[in-house]
């Protein structure tokens, strides 16, 4: 019974977590934010993705642990009424990604030239921490997760989730070079359409419970 309770924890973690890459989509972002910073040196842009991961964690994990109390006492919804939110999000956002990715990706383009490694630091955090990797729709993802797996599953699968971010951002470079961005640009579009089928899945799932079908 212990080793199967085990088994199954893992593999709602697991699935959790997947879940969370394919909602945080780090190849898409991964391509976007080599692209913005491709004027820095690899130690700076080590430490931009650094910075960036460190403050999308505590953003997730913030949202994970005070987002039902706002939920439920501040804002008066519940988590049927999240679940159609968040999904709608996430198949508008990833729709216009996968249509307009293209629009406008010059002006984000960061000049270090311009400003200092701290100030770029800084300037750099909104908008590639928030909204680009950790977004409504990942914030609405975590906490369904919780409601319904558990905390404990959602916080072990926030951690998995980010220490894959970390090593795959750490190595950024190497998997540039390997793989050239058209890969990552192809995967990244791959996962936006399961991301898409995610939203429509929460939808469903949001409807049925307000109207208990």
């Amino acid at each position: 019974m212990f080793f199967a309770n085990i088994e199954s924890d893992f593999h709602a973690i697991f699935l959790a977590a997947i879940t969370l890459l394919a909602v945080l989509n780090p190849f898409g972002n991964l391509t976007q934010f080599i692209y913005m910073s491709n004027t820095l040196p690899i130690n700076i842009r080590q430490k931009l993705f650094r910075n960036i991961l460190y403050t999308a964690f505590i953003i997730v994990m913030s949202f994970l642990l005070l987002g039902p109390y706002i939920m439920t006492y501040v804002f008066r919804v519940n988590l049927d009424d999240l679940r159609i939110a968040g999904g709608l999000i996430l198949i508008i956002m990833n729709i216009k990604n996968l249509l307009f990715s293209d629009t406008h990706k010059d002006e984000h383009v960061i000049d270090y030239e311009q400003v200092d490694e701290k100030e770029l630091l800084k300037k750099s955090l909104i908008p590639m921490a928030f909204p680009m990797l950790v977004g409504p729709g990942t914030l609405a993802s975590v906490v369904v997760i919780s409601e319904d797996g558990g905390l404990n599953i959602a916080i072990l699968s926030i951690i998995f989730s980010f220490l894959f971010m970390f090593l795959l951002f750490h190595f950024a470079a190497m998997i540039e070079k390997i793989f050239g961005k058209l890969i990552l640009h192809v995967f990244s579009r791959i996962a936006q359409v399961f991301i898409i089928a995610m939203g429509v899945k929460m939808v469903i799932v949001g409807i049925k419970g307000v109207f208990n079908l």
